[in-house]
């Protein structure tokens, strides 16, 4: 066989391997929308599934790592899910998802009527902005791990204007990336005395995959 002619400036990657999604906002595109019962908590809310679709390098980002994915309970990406309350307190964001929908199709007709049933499958294929930041999480181990989640929702037209969101603590406080970034630094250097932590030691600490943990 014949090498591609750019082999030598392509970097290798191993299979299931990925390139970690860069924080902040990203084109996606609305694969499903659907109601989701907590088995945990009996709450029901709207379960939103995105990809990205932004003709750049993540592109078809957590398809790629459903299709790798060899579990028994295949799941979409985690990353690439976000549950919207359903309860009567929290219907301002599940407007904020609706109007943010409509903002950023606006060739699209999306219909929502007070009191009447809301047609989810109007949601399909329509581009949305995703914003993705950090939060805390514990493995079986108790170890704090890092996971790349799903934060918000915004229309098209704020692309630009959208921030990195904070990273949110176990604890349930939030603080920014960089502050985190250098807390965690310089918890691990106190840990392994004066030497300089890598950056494969910080990357170790995040949950990279997106798979539902």
């Amino acid at each position: 066989m014949v090498l591609p002619n750019d082999y030598d400036k392509v970097e290798a990657k191993e299979v299931g391997e990925f390139t970690s999604l860069s924080l902040g906002a990203h084109i996606c595109k609305i694969l499903d929308v659907r109601e989701y019962k907590s088995e945990q908590s009996g709450n029901t809310s709207l379960q939103v599934c995105v990809d990205i679709a932004e003709g750049e390098e993540f592109d078809g980002y957590f398809q790629k790592q459903y299709d790798a994915d060899t579990s028994d309970k295949k799941r979409w990406p985690s990353a690439g899910k976000r549950y919207l309350s359903l309860k009567p307190e929290q219907t301002a964001y599940l407007k904020g998802f609706i109007t943010a929908v409509q903002n950023s199709n606006p060739s699209a007709k999306i219909v929502a009527d007070a009191g009447k049933e809301l047609d989810l499958g109007q949601f399909k294929d329509k581009k949305i902005v995703g914003v993705f930041g950090w939060e805390e999480y514990e493995n079986d181990k108790k170890e704090v791990k890092v996971a790349t989640k799903l934060t918000q929702f915004r229309s098209l037209d704020k692309l630009n204007e959208i921030q990195i969101p904070d990273v949110k603590l176990l604890n349930g406080k939030y603080v920014s990336v960089d502050d985190y970034e250098e807390f965690y630094r310089d918890k691990s250097n106190k840990s392994t005395g004066t030497r300089e932590v890598s950056d494969q030691e910080l990357h170790d600490l995040l949950d990279g995959t997106g798979i539902d943990l």
